[in-house]
């Protein structure tokens, strides 16, 4: 039976443990997660933190640096805090499998999703890769696109993102144990698909949050939708009399599942 470590610890990283452990050929060996308090907007959502699940599921929390000594088979990451380095990455016998909350291989890195929306993008969209030491850069297992609706916000697209690369890791689960899954080049992907390769950075798509006075509507329909994330703080515009705080009120308008 292949011995399976989780990382991850968000709500979706418990949805994925739960899933794992309603499985009778896969042994889920323990998680590796924070053991922080929860951010700002996982509080404002009462998102599940894996920390505090953990015990109920009677999974073994597991420090990063101790993975080696485990030897696992598979590793799977969902939406994990920490960077894998080449130790822990060498320690899986089939390797590690990353949910990526955006569509590879045009869109690497961090906030993705609100980089799509202030590019104003029409579609989005989130993959299942291989991990290696590189940003997101492993070879792709599985992308699922679907478009952004005119009134979607970050947090529409963070947790579509999320559910939807879920179901990708439950399709495709018995191929990847199974090692008939290997994943094809991103380079290769890129060029028979004619998309840029980009990676995004959080400190470069946050500049974007502080909007000049004199921007267009788009501009700050954008951002607006672009920084409207629970817990965080929104776009704005600042002027001589104080600053405009611009967000969307994204419960009191129908979504797209």
């Amino acid at each position: 039976m292949p011995r399976v470590l989780l990382l991850g610890s968000l709500g979706v990283a418990v949805d994925c443990a739960e899933y794992l452990q309603s499985r009778d050929d896969v042994d889920l060996i323990g998680v590796v997660c924070a053991q922080s308090p929860r951010s700002a907007w996982r509080v404002a959502v009462d998102d599940r933190n894996m920390f505090d699940e953990a015990e109920r599921l009677g999974l073994a929390l597991v420090d990063l640096d101790s993975v080696p000594e485990l030897q696992p088979d598979l590793g799977i990451s969902v939406r994990f805090h920490q960077i894998l380095r080449k130790r822990h990455l060498d320690a899986f016998s089939l390797g590690v499998v990353n949910l990526h909350g955006a569509p590879l291989p045009e869109m690497r890195g961090s906030m993705c999703d609100a980089a799509a929306l202030l590019q104003g993008q029409t579609e989005f969209g989130t993959s299942i890769h291989w991990m290696d030491e590189g940003i997101d850069e492993g070879d792709i297992l599985a992308v699922e696109r679907f478009p952004i609706a005119p009134e979607d916000t970050v947090f529409d697209l963070f947790q579509r993102a999320n559910s939807r690369g879920l179901e990708l890791v439950k399709t495709h689960l018995d191929d990847i144990l199974s090692g008939a899954f290997v994943g094809r080049n991103q380079d290769d992907v890129a060029s028979e698909q004619g998309v840029t390769v980009r990676t995004y950075f959080k400190d470069v798509v946050l500049e974007a949050r502080q909007v000049p006075a004199d921007a267009t509507q788009e501009t700050m329909w954008a951002a607006a939708r672009a920084f409207s994330f629970p817990g965080h703080d929104p776009a704005h515009v600042k002027g001589p009399s104080g600053t405009m705080n611009m967000w969307v009120d994204s419960n009191s308008m129908a979504k797209p599942s």
